[in-house]
């Protein structure tokens, strides 16, 4: 029986480093492959480069420390190292030039593209337009939180399915209700204390009912809390482009004239 040839594993390496890079160029996300020691770049495609900044040929040979924009890189890539089967995905951020920090999911895999041989295939996947939408968005919150918090009335802001989405803190005052309620946003437990705190909570629940039916109703209403104190009541639906997405409350304290019938 003839014995198989032996198998040279540094020109089997060296084929598999010329045939990767045709393969992960055809790929729509940034690749680049690694080798573990030193955890030096030995291949990379377009996308890769025009994520990082550069083009792709120039990060071949440069280690991912270099490319590093967060002091966690050193225990992601120990995991990394330490895990010899399942893929690692983690968000994270990398380097442009200049020291741009660019927000990425990236998710790593093993192969052994030749006996003996492991690289590190490295995705990365850009989620700046996330992030930048994820910041839009806290600015406008905070732009809108402003706006209630400049409010007289008490103001409380629910979606379609009666979850509360916005109040300000004057909505709180009115109804003597525990901070830790609304820090926990516990829905069920603010609509019970508010019911709690009306002298006719039957009747109160009853108009509720009927304003939640209507969802373009818009309605003005006085009724008194237990304190003795005199609510008006004013709701509209809060619409977007036209189309009704929540409802808003406002709640001020009346001089104690006995309620509308």
């Amino acid at each position: 029986m003839n014995n198989p040839l032996p198998v040279d594993r540094f020109s089997v390496a060296d084929a598999a480093r010329r045939t990767w890079p045709h393969l992960i160029e055809s790929m729509l996300e940034a690749i680049c492959l690694i080798e573990p020691e030193g955890l030096r770049i030995v291949a990379a495609n377009g996308p890769a480069g025009r994520l990082l900044g550069v083009p792709a040929a120039e990060l071949v040979g440069r280690d991912m420390h270099e490319l590093a924009a967060t002091p966690e890189d050193e225990c992601f890539w120990r995991e990394v190292a330490e895990n010899t089967s399942a893929c690692i995905v983690s968000d994270s951020f990398v380097a442009r030039p200049g020291g741009i920090p660019v927000p990425v999911t990236r998710r790593v895999s093993r192969i052994e593209p030749a006996p003996g041989t492991v690289l590190y295939v490295l995705a990365l996947l850009d989620r700046s337009a996330e992030f930048e939408a994820g910041r839009s968005a806290d600015v406008v919150k905070a732009e809108l939180q402003a706006t209630l918090e400049s409010v007289s009335d008490g103001v409380l802001v629910t979606d379609l399915a009666g979850h509360i989405s916005h109040f300000n803190r004057r909505f709180a005052t009115l109804w003597d209700l525990a901070d830790e309620m609304l820090l926990l946003r516990a829905d069920d437990e603010v609509f019970d204390w508010m019911r709690l705190q009306v002298a006719e909570p039957r009747a109160y629940m009853i108009r509720l009912a009927e304003i939640d039916a209507e969802t373009m109703l818009e309605a003005t209403d006085r009724f008194l809390l237990r304190s003795g104190r005199l609510i008006e009541r004013t709701t509209a639906p809060q619409c977007s482009r036209g189309v009704p997405i929540g409802r808003v409350f406002c709640f001020r304290e009346r001089p104690d004239t006995p309620p509308r019938t």
